[in-house]
C-alpha cells in the first residue's frame, strides 16, 4: 500500500511538472506569435526609424526594404539642408525630420519610428540586449551578429521603456528591426554634406547653422537605394 502511494504521488508531480512545462510552452509560442502575426511585422512593408543622439547632433535614419532584403543605415547630422527643396533636418522634430529623409532619398515607408537617446538610456537599453555599449554605432555592430533571440519577445516591453517618453517604439517594430539586422544585409551610408561642420549664416537679421547636402552625391546615393 505504502509503494502504491509513493508511486500515485511521483505520477501526480510529473503531471503537474508536464502540464507547467505546457503551459510555458502556450505562453511562449503565443508571445512569439502575436509579434510575428503583426502587421508592424511584416517584413514585406517598408518601415523606417530614426535614431537621434541629441549631444553629438547626429541621427540613424534606419529603413528595412524585406524584399530587397537590406537594412539601409543612413548617418545624418543637425541641420543638414538641402538648398535644392530649401529644408533642413532638424532633430527638434523628429517626425518632420524623418519624413524629410524619406523624401530625399525616395524611401516609400509603410510605418515610421523615432527615438531621442542619451548615454544612460542607451547603456540600460543595450544591458537589456546583453550588448552593454553606450556606443550606437557598436550596438548596431552586435546587433548584426546577434539579431533576435527567442528570450527577447519577452524583454521588449522592458527595453522600450527604458526609451520612453522619447520614442514611438512598438514591441512589433523593434522586433522587426532586430530580426532585420539579423537575418538582411546591412549598409551604412553618411548622409554627403559640402563641408563638416555646419556654417552659420544670417538671413534676414536672423542666424541659422546649416550644413549644406552635396546634391549631386545625394542623387548618387539614391540610385545606390533604388538598385
Amino acid at each position: 500500500m505504502r509503494r502504491r502511494r509513493k508511486n500515485s504521488h511521483v505520477g501526480l508531480w510529473i503531471s503537474l511538472i508536464i502540464i507547467v512545462l505546457v503551459i510555458i510552452s502556450g505562453l511562449v509560442f503565443w508571445k512569439i506569435y502575436s509579434i510575428k502575426k503583426s502587421a508592424e511585422f511584416d517584413v514585406n512593408s517598408v518601415s523606417q526609424y530614426l535614431f537621434i543622439d541629441p549631444s553629438k547632433e547626429l541621427g540613424y535614419y534606419i529603413f528595412i526594404q524585406g524584399d530587397k532584403r537590406s537594412v539601409y543605415v543612413i548617418k545624418v547630422k543637425n541641420h543638414s539642408y538641402n538648398s535644392e527643396i530649401k529644408q533642413e533636418v532638424n532633430f527638434e522634430s523628429p517626425l518632420l525630420a524623418e519624413s524629410l529623409m524619406a523624401d530625399m532619398l525616395g524611401v516609400k515607408s509603410v510605418y515610421n519610428y523615432y527615438v531621442l537617446f542619451n548615454d544612460q538610456s542607451l547603456i540600460e537599453f543595450s544591458n537589456l540586449l546583453g550588448i552593454n555599449s553606450n556606443d550606437f554605432s557598436q550596438i548596431l555592430s552586435t546587433l548584426s551578429q546577434r539579431g533576435l533571440k527567442v528570450f527577447d519577445y519577452f524583454k521588449l516591453n522592458s527595453i522600450i521603456k527604458k526609451l520612453r517618453p522619447n520614442t514611438t517604439l512598438t514591441s512589433p517594430a523593434l522586433a522587426k528591426l532586430m530580426y532585420s539586422f539579423g537575418v538582411f544585409s546591412i549598409k551604412i551610408l553618411d548622409m554627403p554634406t559640402m563641408t563638416e561642420k555646419p556654417l552659420e549664416i544670417t538671413v534676414s537679421g536672423k542666424k541659422f547653422e546649416r550644413l549644406y547636402i552635396d546634391l549631386e552625391k545625394l542623387g548618387q546615393l539614391k540610385e545606390e537605394i533604388r538598385r
